[in-house]
């Protein structure tokens, strides 16, 4: 759920995901923000396997993820409490069964001893001293507890006190760092809490001479936790002194969170494209050539990433006697497990056709080999068997649909196809081979999911509006895949497929007819 803490007045101030929120100036999104800042459809937040992902859409003045530029069309893994800026506004994300805390919460005057003071201009030569040596300190930490130690440590020494406890959260606090870790003080109480998140410095007279100390750590002016520190509150100077170094200290801790989380996330940004190249790179290398010729057949092929990783697979292989057989399908999901799965299942079936030269027989074994090893997963494929004398297909298509067929005097049309299961879903799946008589010219297109589910910014499917006018101007192979690269690009208004969009052209040119 999106909360918004900054900017233009809302209809709401919590927004609900769901499995996807498309964030824009466009009518058509499902959170609409009106200011020119904002891109028509500026960036989209949705849901990737078990966890959320944001996505800026290639905005024109970018997306901010707690306060770090979001590179465009990219993926990149969001969490709770992430601070998202979008044109004037600001939001930040929680679990929708978070509980509000109030936003100013009261002081209730009935807390016996409680004042609460606004903190002065900090002078003290010493404490100054103390401040730098603190964010001198914190540019070397990297978590927040490590800074949360770091921020106790300091509130001992600059408040002269017994001991300092940093607290994270705003509605139930949690214990993040105390020092010295022997001491035990008196803790704060709810509405000492909530009336030092309110802001200014709250004093809490203790037994045995004790004073508490209560001032809010704040990330990006939103509560992120809180600093309690007891002192001897019998002299009034060291009282004074202490409220002033704490309010200093905690700003100073606020602005260290701040740096905190943006290289948090450019590190989550790195991490996820260094996942993402390494899977690229095996994809890479298990390609066939982008094009070839086999005596009569010839065919072209083209991989063009999307903004995940996903598990399209794709192969053109000689299998002797006068035969070639023809992979290409997509492993259900995206990322890294479903890129390495892909080279799994790919090296299978290569193995399987070139053993048995037999679809059925091959989709049949890696059906088996898939439901022990895929875990949830499951491989849509057309695997096919062509040969090259006489132009016969024996194909099985499991559950891909994505073929087309290009005739110089038909123009395009479907293959039409029984079809079976997908690869994975049952142990018992059956499948049996179907039959494709090719002519002369005649072109097997087989594309993936990227290719089909392409979008254009007004919400329209590439494989019904755009496909078919792509094809029918082609004339070979090598036509098919560029054109139909160059419409992906032009169709989604420059934006990457979701999934990689995956290309295959094959052309039969009769017997005799070899290159």
């Amino acid at each position: 759920m999106l909360e918004q803490t900054g900017g233009p007045d809302l209809p709401e101030e919590r927004i609900r995901v769901g499995d996807c929120l498309r964030v824009g100036r466009h009518p058509e999104n499902e959170l609409v923000l009106s200011d020119p800042a904002v891109s028509r459809h500026h960036v989209r937040i949705e849901m990737e396997g078990e966890r959320y992902q944001v996505v800026d859409l290639g905005s024109r003045v970018g997306t901010s993820l707690n306060d770090h530029p979001l590179p465009a069309f990219r993926p990149v893994p969001v969490r709770e409490h992430d601070r998202l800026r979008v044109g004037p506004w600001r939001f930040r994300l929680i679990d929708p069964e978070r509980r509000p805390g109030p936003r100013q919460p009261l002081v209730d005057a009935s807390y016996a001893g409680a004042t609460q003071t606004l903190a002065p201009a900090l002078v003290a030569e010493r404490r100054l001293e103390l401040l730098v040596e603190f964010a001198a300190a914190a540019s070397h930490v990297s978590t927040a507890d490590g800074l949360a130690e770091c921020v106790a440590d300091f509130a001992v020494r600059g408040c002269n006190a017994r001991a300092a406890v940093v607290y994270a959260g705003d509605v139930q606090l949690e214990e993040r760092a105390r020092h010295p870790t022997t001491e035990n003080p008196f803790e704060p109480g709810a509405g000492v809490a909530a009336a030092a998140i309110a802001g200014g410095v709250v004093q809490v007279e203790g037994e045995h001479g004790a004073m508490g100390l209560a001032v809010a750590l704040r990330l990006d002016q939103l509560p992120w936790g809180l600093l309690w520190v007891v002192v001897d509150g019998t002299q009034q100077q060291n009282r004074s002194d202490a409220c002033e170094f704490a309010h200093a200290l905690s700003r100073l801790a606020g602005l260290t969170l701040g740096n905190l989380d943006r290289r948090e996330v450019a590190l989550r940004i790195e991490r996820l494209h260094n996942d993402l190249d390494q899977a690229r790179e095996v994809q890479r290398r298990i390609l066939p050539p982008s094009n070839g010729r086999f005596d009569t057949l010839s065919y072209a092929v083209h991989v063009h990433p999307g903004r995940h990783v996903a598990g399209d697979l794709v192969d053109v292989l000689r299998l002797g006697d006068g035969r070639i057989g023809v992979v290409l399908g997509d492993v259900a999901g995206a990322g890294v497990g479903a890129g390495f799965l892909m080279a799994g299942v790919q090296a299978y079936l290569h193995a399987e056709l070139m053993e048995t030269g037999d679809p059925a027989i091959a989709a049949t074994r890696c059906n088996t080999y898939l439901t022990r090893v895929g875990g949830a997963r499951f491989v849509t494929a057309w695997i096919g068997v062509i040969d090259l004398a006489h132009g016969l297909c024996a194909y099985v298509d499991a559950g891909h649909g994505h073929v087309r067929l290009v005739d110089p005097e038909r123009g395009m049309h479907e293959l039409s196809s029984h079809g079976s299961v997908p690869l994975g879903v049952a142990d018992d799946s059956r499948f049996e081979a179907e039959h494709l008589q090719l002519r002369p010219q005649l072109r097997v297109v087989l594309y993936s999911d990227g290719v089909a589910e392409q979008r254009s910014p007004d919400a329209r499917v590439f494989a019904d509006h755009g496909l078919r006018s792509v094809l029918e101007r082609s004339g070979s192979s090598d036509d098919d895949v560029d054109l139909v690269v160059a419409g992906l690009s032009l169709f989604g208004g420059g934006q990457l497929p979701a999934d990689d969009a995956t290309i295959l052209s094959l052309c039969w040119h009769g017997p005799g007819q070899s290159g």
